[in-house]
């Protein structure tokens, strides 16, 4: 097996992912209902707009093949973890912890954009009420899957630390985001911008790791 062209490849899906994920996000605001003041009429408002519901139709797919992506580049990632560490149990953490996010991240934008999605059918009449619950829901799950992405953050930093694979200014900056990400419901948007950013580090880190073959 070519294994730094498999590296290469893990590497890029990291990349993909966060792009992918960018967009999903990104869609699913344009038509959920993530602040619970909203007016009824602009709930509404939003919900018949024939361009979100749109976004909702896409936004699900796409958020998908990102959550694959990652896993993909999760699976890279603890290959290289077990090449530094010669087999460190810990590493054993990544995959399932890139699943956790992936997973609650699928089901809170689910919920945010479940009633958007319904309503191009033209035959579901929004209850205001119902859809800030359901954003509100949406919210607080996808904020709660961060929580795997601090685990996966944390298992890469301690892996490597051991491995003197890191510079102590990396490994002090990784712990923040990972303290960032576990405590994601209460750090919002914040947590997801510093695990998006570490993410790109990891993939320039893997392909370097992938060039030393």
């Amino acid at each position: 097996m070519d294994e730094p062209r498999a590296l290469r490849h893990a590497a890029w899906a990291g990349a993909g992912s966060v792009a992918l994920l960018t967009v999903a996000v990104t869609l699913g605001y344009l038509v959920g209902v993530d602040d619970p003041s909203m007016s009824d009429s602009a709930i509404l408002e939003r919900l018949n707009d024939d361009g979100r519901q749109v976004a909702a139709g896409v936004g699900m797919p796409v958020l998908a093949a990102g959550v694959a992506l990652l896993l993909w580049f999760a699976t890279g990632l603890r290959w290289v973890l077990d090449r530094l560490s010669g087999g460190d149990p810990l590493a054993h953490a990544i995959v399932p912890a890139a699943a956790l996010f992936g997973g609650l991240m699928i089901i809170g934008v689910s919920l945010d954009v479940a009633s958007a999605y319904a309503a191009l059918s033209e035959e579901f009449t929004a209850d205001p009420d119902t859809v800030r619950a359901l954003g509100t829901a949406g919210n607080v799950v996808a904020l709660t899957g961060l929580i795997g992405g601090g685990v996966l953050v944390a298992v890469t930093t301690r892996v490597a630390q051991r491995a003197r694979a890191l510079p102590a200014w990396a490994v002090w900056a990784s712990y923040v985001v990972a303290g960032l990400c576990l405590t994601g419901f209460w750090s919002g948007g914040m947590a997801s911008v510093a695990f998006a950013v570490w993410l790109l580090g990891a993939v320039v880190g893997m392909l370097r790791a992938a060039r030393a073959g």
